[in-house]
């Protein structure tokens, strides 16, 4: 009969003991870093939009989420909508002053009203008439017809956007850019804006610009119907 050496036990229970603390430790090891580095990855993935991400020439101005709002088809000569996030991220003010685009001139839809515009809307301080006879001057006469709507929105593009700040001009928020009379071929789902150029100037009266060379139209909020699949015989 063959007896066991109490200290050769407690040596293999020693051992034993410090391998499984060895695996565990290496465990939590692996863990951790597996962690760390699914974390960082998180913090420099880029969200999915829909639109168009780009920065300025400087890389100080960032275009977000640029896209042409959507629509069964714009016919040649009519408004197209643009929708674009402009974030500003130097450390000077920052104004949007002017976007063209080989599809069309580019006009900012619901801004403040020109003042002479505003003007003219607003009633006079008297409030009295002229009299009927009285001899309107040609620049009198020609008011009107200067004043009267030719395009969609302003030519005169003013975007004031702070430091750190953000301008959101889209057709929901109400005001916004927009093709004034799209020239060419028709814009159908998956067509795009050719060239759209964005200028912006610094409160340093410096200025640098976001080149898009194709701006696509957005997918619809909602799912197009499928045809029907029903053939129908005679």
């Amino acid at each position: 009969m063959t007896r066991s050496n109490p200290a050769s036990a407690l040596a293999r229970r020693t051992l034993l003991r410090a391998g499984l603390l060895a695996t565990a430790a290496l465990g939590v090891g692996l863990l951790s870093a597996c962690g760390a580095g699914q974390i960082t990855q998180t913090d420099t993935q880029v969200p999915a939009v829909p639109g168009i991400n780009v920065n300025s020439t400087d890389g100080n101005i960032a275009l977000r989420d640029g896209v042409v709002a959507y629509a069964a088809e714009y016919k040649t000569g009519s408004t197209v909508p643009i929708n674009v996030r402009l974030f500003n991220n130097s450390t000077q003010t920052v104004k949007l002053t002017g976007v063209t685009s080989d599809s069309g001139s580019v006009v900012l839809v619901g801004g403040a009203k020109p003042a002479a515009a505003a003007a003219a809307a607003a009633p006079s301080a008297s409030g009295s008439k002229k009299p009927s006879g009285h001899a309107s001057s040609s620049s009198e006469a020609e008011a009107p017809e200067a004043l009267a709507p030719t395009s969609a929105g302003s030519s005169n593009i003013a975007v004031t956007i702070p430091v750190n700040g953000i301008a959101v001009l889209t057709r929901e928020s109400g005001t916004y850019l927009a093709v004034d009379k799209l020239t060419g071929q028709p814009l159908r789902s998956g067509d795009s804006l050719k060239n759209v150029v964005f200028t912006f100037t610094y409160a340093d009266g410096k200025t640098t610009t976001i080149t898009v060379p194709n701006l696509p139209m957005t997918t619809p909020l909602t799912p197009l119907p499928k045809p029907s699949s029903v053939v129908h015989h005679e």
